[in-house]
């Protein structure tokens, strides 16, 4: 019978060289097509505040719903690509599944007693441990929370800029932008002390009201986050958010 000592160092050995394999995986180089602060990206441009609003109420519309994110974020040292399989049902159960080069194989579920279970992936797999939702071990590579990675508090992050006083305009209809692969609105968050550098741009579906791309540039670490393969109200079970 292994000893409690021996299975220990094979448990943080086996922690080593996860770490080391992760930060091997993702010190790529990544590009996002048309990433720039400056603005307004479009001549012609209105208010967005009812675009805003809704986008909350299309976020709070949904029962559920699964997609396929991945955000690319610029640190000092290196680009990090961050990818993986995102659940949502009301009222509140998430299940994060990495797949990309950060933290491969991790998967994280926010269950119905408000605690996350989670494990990392390749040999330590088989460690489940129970954290708190808003636990910074939780946090994704740009460093927002888990719990706060759902359309609602995404739009809920809008709202609350235009409430700091920050501004919002909106292009008067979709449009093809670059690095869009679809007709979008291109909302914009910028400061009433400098028009000309955006601090937020999100491209939005004008069928869904949910965002398409959503471009950071006012983060110490600037990022871009796409939401693809979006499925709405599939019905999910409650059994994809226990672990």
């Amino acid at each position: 019978m292994i000893s409690l000592r021996r299975l220990l160092t094979v448990v943080m050995a086996c922690v080593a060289l996860y770490v080391v394999s992760g930060r091997a995986a993702h010190s790529k180089t990544y590009t996002v097509e048309n990433f720039n602060n400056h603005g307004p990206m479009l001549e012609s441009m209105k208010d967005g505040r009812q675009l805003i609003c809704e986008m909350g109420k299309g976020a709070a519309r949904l029962n559920d719903y699964s997609l396929v994110f991945e955000t690319i974020t610029f640190k000092k040292a290196q680009t990090i690509s961050e990818r993986g399989n995102l659940y949502y049902k009301k009222p509140k159960l998430m299940r994060l599944e990495e797949i990309g080069d950060y933290k491969n194989g991790s998967v994280a579920v926010l269950g119905k007693d408000g605690k996350v279970r989670a494990h990392a992936g390749g040999m330590i797999k088989f460690v489940t441990v129970t954290m708190d939702a808003g636990d910074k071990e939780l946090n994704a590579a740009n460093g927002d929370r888990m719990e706060d990675s759902d359309f609602i508090s995404l739009s809920n992050v809008l709202r609350d800029r235009l409430k700091q006083g920050q501004l919002s305009r909106v292009s008067e209809s979709p449009v093809m932008a670059p690095g869009v692969g679809q007709p979008t609105y291109v909302l914009e968050i910028y400061s009433p002390d400098d028009t000309k550098n955006v601090l937020k741009r999100v491209f939005v579906d004008p069928k869904t009201s949910l965002p398409v791309r959503w471009d950071d540039y006012d983060y110490k670490t600037p990022c871009s986050s796409t939401w693809k393969n979006v499925k709405l109200n599939a019905g999910l079970s409650d059994d994809l958010f226990k672990m």
